[in-house]
């Protein structure tokens, strides 16, 4: 609040104290109860001028600040202390105890004022707090009532709804029953008045609102409200009370009745007033026997004050008003009206009329209609035409000026629309009024020719929205015909001269319509049509209300002429005016009694229709021409017609007009008794093919053969049918669903009928499958098909689509995959509504029904078991070797086939659309419960093996595979869902209960029976089996396979059986015994009795010795494995297991086994090796050159055999680890101290061999890089030193070749600098170079839309990644790297566009494609850990983060001119604002470290320069001392450095001049910011130095002052011509004064100072 403000409240509250001292009287029973002072009026508790309460014994701090805010001037103070004043009413305290005393006294005496303000929400605050502290006082508000409870109900009537409501539930709060509140108006009703009567007659626009501080709108405002309020509320006083009860102040009411001021508000300029007092007189008419009522005083200020006033806003209650007041009292138009001619009551009246309803509601004119009923005649009547100056009439007819006024009043621009049909009712009534009660039969002609004959012009052809005559609204056709009907009852002559007239102006009409050439046409030919069909409307209305003979013959006389001229115009003009069919048409349905009824204009029709209507159904007349058949089918014999017509039809090409002229008479409805021809029939099917291509206009061809029931069942099931085989051609879905739409539309029973014929289901399918587009209208339009299909299946006591047709659907979705299949969401959902609406009875046998049988699921699963599983599996499964073992039914791998299975829309197989279906369906519903054991049986040993075959295509995809291609976000999709899969397996494993475990054992029974064979199918359920009793021995404890089947299966020689036996049996004595005995039988084995031969094992590629010792070998690893689970290992014996040993390097050294047998006796080597680590023996070296003559094969001869690479490295590692971490076996160490260099060597070009090889989608190639890398990486090989051979890996498809290459070169490259230092120090003309292999790698940036677009779900993809870290390892060459060599890459590195991509890249993806820059705060910079983040999307910020910090360190001068030149002016901004904020001052705290490191590593005689460097203020100081003095300059390192140039200022100049000191600095500060590379500041310091030293060399003493540098730091600078000595200019200026000579001080030679 202003100071301004602030002085005139304290002066209000000063001149309230002067005036009326210190207590203000009580508004009370009838008047102020406190005497006042002498010469003080009465105060008014709505003042603004009033005594501040006393606030002085309230305890409460908050709350005397709260109502000292209250009587502030401004509302929202105001608002926040009511706000305060209620949190303190509802407060424990005060809830508890009560208000006190002071707080309620002060608010007594605020709220009268409060709840006035000009502010709606302190007023409605005001109320609320008001209510709350009334119900908290309980009876003690009682006494204070009379203070307040005028303003409280005053508040009822607040103009704002929110304020009144808001005083009303106050109200209610305190007094919440009928009877209470009857007696507050009874007991307070001489308060309430009094209240009222003062407000009224005592209260005004200053008193109410002081004008220095409120707008004059604002004041008027706030008096309007509180004036209407209090009128409005001795309103209800006099509605909610008895007569009994006001006539206890009958005196008080009879004052403010006869007080003229009162009715003087009726003409105020606020609506708001004059609506009160509209509603005060009609309550005081509505009390008259009161008797209070001056009639005199109320027609003089209501009527001839306020009738030709604006009454926008009040009209409405105006009227309503003026109606009472009338039925009450006619005499105040007459007796009480006072008004002279000038201000008669008519005249008031016709100004009032002549505004409209002025905004009001309609029914504004149903009470002026009700009010001319009640006016006295002489108000209403007319004038003389003579007299008539506003019309100009020169007769003598009589003129109605209140008539006038109304139609001025319906024709103002303001008037609502909406209330037109009110309006001219009542201009009808009043007309109709006016009409018997005044007019002479000479007269009355003359008066509806005038007043209502233009109404029946505006019927027949309507004028626009501003013409005189216009009827707008909905009602206008009732207004037109009372109109009419008032003509033709009171004046049949003008009527029928009239009808003459308009019938002429028709036919002109129809002459005169355009032709078809014209632009206008349709527009010209549609007016016409309007207009007749509105002609005959009205031409059938008059009919049916029995007009005479006369006017009858009249009507059929115009009708005549109407349908010859219209005949004759379409025989003429060929049918193109269709508008003359369409008036044929209208007439002969609307009015048949002048035309076919009539024998002339019946005989002219009939004629026109033989003759000339066949060939005029091509023109555009054909659909009305068609309608004229509809009509007089019953009146003549149409067959003729008919056959004449369909012939016309099918002579003529195909067009639009054709189409819909075959539309409209297939339509017919007696088509049957007429008869379908065949081209009729061939017409329909050529449409609907037209249709299907395109053809919109035929469509309603096709919809009225739907629609007509005469048409055959086999015409309808065509349709139908190919409708429904339309849904499955891309291009004709949506006409189709379109088509299928007309059709139930049109006709539901053929649908019904068509469903359950054996094409049902397939409709139903397709419908939804398209439910399912990724196209939204037809995916809606399909889901609304489908629910009008059932819908139209289950009425008329239908049981709906048959429970076996969508049994059938279900079936054939899940068994059958192709692009137009149902997705496994939608059959879940139809099998869920199937299961749920069974029967009780038949809930098992649909449950049985909806799981697929076992010959279902052997047709979908059979094609995976056709050929040999990727051999690279035997790493990841179970089983391990015995894979190795299977013999494939087909030749040929996997790869090398073509994928024979079918799959829907994405991609899926029948089998992982089958199990997807089981998996949801069981998940979502108990019907794994329901239905029977065997089927329960089934459902598990399928979904077992299902498991198994997904988790290998999960590990390598392959053909057949269960999905088509590898996506990764498909893929991630499809983990979760075989994991929900293994998680409901095992929840089906872990059933308890003996009828539960029932399915169980029978599913383990089926699956180990299925073991027995060499094929796919036997060793999948043989991994299946092994998982499941895994599973039961893990969680139930169930005892897994007996000895003796062991023994069985060795019998019957089934090694996948004896495998999966081996991997299940639960007694490690019988599994160390097979061991042994296994181990005894391999000692004597040959296994190379052949050269190396292919990959996979088969019947024609092994000898049966071969075979044999290849499945003794993997049952050996079965059961070592079994053993290590058992914890039995060390119980094998030595000696045995060392003969094992030299046996295999013996059979090794004779032939190379194949690849499988030498996996599987590397991986039992393995495990041997470490059980006789302690015994000596050649064979370590032996074995030792097996693995590193493996890994020189795989390279050389490109083996991607992935089971033999693992194994050669497991073995590999576990000799490392042997070799390395046990020192007690002299042999052991010594072979491998042998092979080491070889072994590392081969390593790495066994990794070289493996960077084309993708391992994204492949995990056991993904586990042996894995490995590969950790046995690169610990410990490095530093035996390698050839680094060009590894940049190549970077760019590799496996993240692990990738990782260990990249860890491998970064290590290396930073050692290799020191070297490469050294060699260009030694020569002169060494110049440094970046490798060309890793210059190719940042070549260019990975190209993507956006660096946004990549998928951040996964790891970073690796050719970002590759990219992205060759930029580290180019970096990594500035590392231990000499300047000279930093300026060489800086070159290389200039040469190219390398850094301008890798920038703009980055700041694509750090700011541009980003809504915020990404927050480097959250990153170091300076550093970066490989994979350190968790997210990748992380682990790419850090990545490009540190690359950016690596650019401002090592290549500044580059990394600036690329944002000064290169960087998009729009980005520049952002990119200066974060760099300076996250990067700049990481690179600064390193350029000052680097120049902290450097100062120690100086020549130590040479400590001339001294540098201070300051950090936090990011500069440095650099000094060299001069005598006893020291020059001085400061680096100062700008916020944004690099991105800003570095400033040299100068701190102390000593002994050089100012233009040299000058050069100096620009030349420091152009070597340190031009320089290209890191250490820029070292090299300007040494530059700054450089020219000190230079400068002050061989710089002699002043031989006056015996010192380098003067006073004034000047060197000396004047040289004696003779002894050649220099001498401070200052000194020989001293001396020269001194002296009183100019003589040398040494030789005393003259001296030239000059």
């Amino acid at each position: 609040m202003s100071k301004k403000q602030f002085k005139s409240q304290a002066s209000s509250s000063r001149a309230a104290s002067n005036s009326f001292g210190a207590t203000l009287g009580s508004f009370g029973d009838g008047g102020f109860a406190a005497p006042l002072p002498f010469g003080a009026a009465l105060a008014s508790p709505l003042s603004y001028v009033y005594e501040p309460p006393d606030l002085s014994s309230i305890s409460e701090p908050n709350v005397v600040v709260a109502f000292k805010n209250l009587q502030k001037k401004d509302s929202i103070t105001k608002a926040k202390a009511l706000e305060e004043l209620q949190s303190y009413i509802t407060s424990e305290n005060v809830t508890k105890n009560g208000v006190e005393d002071p707080v309620l006294e002060a608010w007594i005496l605020l709220y009268p004022r409060t709840s006035i303000d000009s502010s709606r929400r302190v007023r409605q605050l005001a109320h609320s707090f008001h209510g709350e502290v009334s119900l908290s006082c309980g009876k003690r508000i009682a006494r204070q009532m009379p203070k307040v409870i005028g303003a409280w109900l005053a508040g009822f009537q607040d103009n704002d709804k929110l304020v009144a409501r808001a005083a009303q539930e106050a109200f209610l709060k305190v007094f919440s029953t009928k009877s209470k509140q009857d007696a507050v108006w009874q007991v307070y009703q001489q308060v309430i008045i009094n209240y009222c009567k003062r407000v009224i007659l005592e209260e005004g626009v200053t008193t109410l609102s002081d004008e220095r501080t409120t707008s004059p709108d604002v004041a008027e405002a706030k008096y309007a409200r509180v004036v209407g309020t209090a009128i409005c509320t001795i309103a209800n006083a006099l509605n909610v009370l008895s007569l009994s009860e006001l006539r206890h102040q009958i005196e008080l009411y009879k004052a403010l009745a006869q007080t003229k001021s009162v009715w003087k508000l009726a003409s105020h300029s606020d609506s708001f007033v004059r609506k009160a007092v509209y509603e005060l007189i009609c309550s005081l008419l509505r009390k008259r026997d009161l008797d209070i009522i001056d009639f005199k005083l109320i027609s003089t200020n209501v009527l001839q004050e306020a009738l030709h006033i604006d009454q926008t806003g009040s009209a409405y209650d105006y009227s309503k008003m003026l109606v009472e007041l009338s039925e009450a009292c006619r005499d105040v138009w007459t007796e009480y009206y006072t008004g002279t001619t000038r201000r008669s009551a008519q005249k008031r009246l016709c100004q009032f009329l002549s505004k409209g309803s002025q905004g009001g509601q309609p029914e504004f004119w149903k009470y002026i209609s009700r009010l001319f009923e009640l006016l006295p005649q002489q108000i209403i009547h007319p004038i003389d035409g003579e007299t008539d100056t506003g019309r100009g009439s020169a007769d003598q007819n009589p003129r109605f000026l209140v008539l006038d006024a109304i139609h001025d009043g319906i024709n103002r621009r303001d008037e609502y629309q909406g209330n037109h049909g009110e309006a001219w009712r009542t201009y009808l009534n009043v007309a109709k009024l006016l009409f018997q009660s005044f007019l002479s039969p000479d007269s009355r002609k003359h008066f509806l020719e005038t007043y209502v004959a233009p109404l029946m012009d505006q019927y027949i052809k309507p004028a626009g929205k501003g013409e005189r005559w216009a009827v707008l609204g909905s009602d206008r056709e009732e207004i037109f015909k009372n109109a009419i009907s008032l003509i033709l009852r009171c004046c049949p002559d003008l009527f029928e001269r009239n009808w003459q007239e308009l019938s002429n102006a028709f036919i002109q009409d129809l002459q005169l319509s355009l032709p078809g050439q014209s632009k206008d046409y349709t527009r010209s030919q549609d007016s016409v049509v309007y207009t007749a069909k509105r002609w005959y409307t009205l031409q059938a209305g008059l009919i049916k209300s029995s007009v005479s003979e006369h006017v009858q013959a009249t009507f059929e006389g115009t009708s005549a002429v109407e349908i010859t001229s219209a005949a004759g115009l379409l025989k003429s003009r060929n049918g193109k005016p269709y508008c003359a069919a369409a008036s044929l048409e209208v007439a002969i349905r609307l009015v048949p009694e002048t035309t076919i009824q009539y024998g002339t204009t019946k005989d002219l029709l009939f004629d026109f229709m033989r003759s000339d209507l066949p060939n005029l159904l091509l023109s555009s007349s054909s659909s009305y021409l068609i309608g004229m058949l509809s009509t007089l089918e019953g009146e003549l014999d149409m067959r003729q017609i008919w056959i004449d017509s369909v012939q016309t039809l099918m002579n003529a090409p195909d067009s639009t007009t054709k189409f819909q002229a075959l539309r409209s008479l297939i339509s017919f409805p007696r088509l049957g008794n007429l008869g379908l021809s065949n081209d009729m029939v061939s017409v329909v099917k050529r449409s609907l093919q037209y249709a299907l291509h395109g053809n919109e206009s035929c469509w309603p061809v096709v919809a009225a053969a739907m629609a007509n029931p005469c048409i055959p069942d086999n015409l309808t099931d065509y349709i139908l049918a190919s409708l429904t085989d339309s849904l499955s051609i891309e291009n004709e879905a949506a006409t189709g669903l379109h088509g299928l739409g007309l059709a139930i539309q049109q006709n539901e029973q053929s649908i019904r009928r068509f469903t359950t014929s054996p094409k049902g289901p397939t409709l139903l399918s397709k419908l939804l499958f398209l439910a399912e587009s990724s196209i939204p209208s037809i995916s809606h339009e399909a889901r609304e098909l489908d629910t009008k299909v059932r819908r139209a299946n289950s009425s008329e006591g239908s049981s709906g689509i048959s429970q076996s047709s969508r049994i059938d659907i279900i079936k054939n979705g899940v068994e059958i995959a192709d692009p137009t299949s149902l997705s496994v969401a939608s059959l879940e959902s139809e099998a869920i509504e199937l299961l749920r609406h069974a029967a009780e009875s038949e809930v098992e046998m649909v449950a049985d029904a909806l799981l697929p049988d076992e010959a279902q699921w052997i047709t979908v699963l059979k094609p995976y078991f056709q050929h040999h599983p990727d051999p690279a599996l035997a790493i990841t499964n179970s089983l391990g070797g015995a894979l190795h073992m299977v013999v494939a039914q087909d030749s040929g791998t996997r790869k090398d086939l073509a994928d024979p299975v079918p799959r829907d829309t994405n991609g899926y197989s029948p089998a992982l659309r089958m199990a997807w279906y089981v998996t949801a369906l069981c998940t979502s519903t108990d019907i794994f419960d329901i239905v029977t054991t065997s089927r329960r049986a089934i459902t598990y040993h399928h979904m077992a093996l299902f498991v198994q075959l997904a988790t290998d295509q999960l590990s390598v995809p392959q053909l057949p595979g269960l999905w088509k291609d590898y996506d990764t976000e498909d893929d991630s999709r499809l983990i979760n869902f075989i994991a929900d899969n293994q998680s409901m397996v095992v929840k089906w494993s872990q059933k308890s209960s003996t009828t539960d475990m029932a399915f169980v054992k029978e599913a383990r029974k089926s699956l180990l029976a299925s073991t027995m064979g060499l094929s796919a199918l036997a060793y999948y359920n043989g991994r299946a089996y092994t998982a499941l009793a895994s599973e039961l021995e893990e969680t139930s404890g169930i005892t897994n396979i007996d000895e003796n089947y062991l023994t069985t299966a060795q019998e019957a020689s089934d090694p996948i059986t004896v495998t999966v036996t081996l991997c299940s049996i639960s007694n490690p004595e019988t599994v160390l015994h097979t061991c042994n005995r296994l181990i005894s039988d391999l000692i004597g084995l040959k296994f190379a009795d052949r050269p190396a031969i292919g990959k996979y094992v088969a019947s024609s590629s092994f000898s049966a010795l071969t075979v044999k010792g290849l499945r003794k070998v993997v049952l050996l690893n079965t059961a070592i494995k079994r053993l290590q689970d058992f914890d039995h290992l060390e119980d094998l014996p030595q000696p045995r297991l060392v003969f094992f040993v030299k046996h295999i390097v013996s059979q090794v050294q004779i032939g190379a086994p194949s690849l499988p047998i030498t996996a599987e006796l590397y991986k039992a080597l393995n495990v041997v090796l470490q059980l006789i680590k302690d015994i000596y023996g050649s064979f370590w070296e032996e074995i030792m050159s097996f693995v590193t003559d493996s890994c020189s094969r795989i390279t050389q001869e490109k083996l991607s055999d992935i089971p033999f690479t693992h194994a050669t490295l497991r073995l590999y590692d576990t000799f490392k680890r042997l070799a390395t971490t046990y020192d007690e076996n002299e042999d052991l160490a010594e072979s491998w101290a042998h092979v080491k260099a070889a072994a590392d060597e081969s390593l790495i070009r066994l990794m070289q061999s493996q960077t084309s090889l993708s391992d994204e989608a492949n995990q056991p190639r993904r586990i042996v890089n894995e490995l590969l890398k950790r046995l690169l990486t610990k410990p490095y090989p530093m035996s390698y030193n050839t680094e060009e051979d590894l940049y190549p890996v970077i760019a590799c498809e496996s993240p692990a070749l990738q990782h260990a290459a990249y860890e491998m070169l970064h290590k290396h490259i930073p050692e290799n600098q020191e070297e490469v230092s050294i060699e260009a120090a030694l020569s002169k003309t060494f110049t440094a170079k970046l490798p060309e292999e890793l210059l190719s790698l940042i070549l260019t940036v990975p190209q993507y839309d956006e660096p946004l677009t990549v998928d951040w779900e996964h790891p970073i993809p690796l050719p970002l990644k590759s990219y992205l870290l060759s930029w580290i390892l180019v970096f990594d060459h500035w590392i231990n790297a000499s300047y000279k060599l930093q300026s060489d890459y800086v070159t290389f590195i200039k040469e190219g566009t390398y850094l301008n991509s890798l920038l703009s890249f980055a700041f694509d993806y750090l700011i541009s494609s980003r809504a915020k820059p990404i927050d480097g705060s959250r990153y170091d910079p300076e550093h970066y850990c490989y994979d350190s983040e968790d997210q990748p999307e992380r682990d790419a910020s850090a990545l490009i983060i540190h690359l950016y910090f690596l650019c401002l360190k090592n290549l500044p001068t580059l990394s600036k001119a690329w944002w000064r030149d290169t960087c998009p002016r729009h980005l520049q901004k952002p990119v200066e604002a974060w760099t300076e904020k996250y990067i700049s001052p990481a690179v600064i705290a390193a350029e000052l470290a680097t120049v902290t490191a450097w100062l120690p590593t100086q020549d130590t005689t040479d400590t001339s320069l001294a540098v201070k460097v300051s950090s936090r203020a990011h500069e440095l100081t650099a000094s060299y001392p001069l005598d006893e003095q020291h020059m001085s300059i400061r680096i100062v390192l700008p916020p944004t450095y690099p991105l800003a140039s570095v400033l040299v200022e100068s701190v102390q100049r000593v002994g050089i001049d100012e233009k040299k000191w000058r050069s100096w600095l620009l030349t420091t500060a152009g070597v340190i910011n031009f320089s290209g590379t890191s250490g820029a500041i070292i090299e300007g310091l040494v530059a700054w130095r450089n020219n000190v030293t230079g400068a002050l060399k061989g710089q002699s003493e002043c031989a006056i002052c015996y010192s380098v540098v003067s006073a004034d730091r000047q060197l000396p600078s004047k040289r004696c011509g003779t002894c050649r000595n220099l001498f401070h200019g200052s000194c020989l200026f001293r001396w020269f004064r001194s002296s009183g000579s100019s003589s040398c001080p040494l030789c005393r030679n003259a001296f030239n100072y000059g």
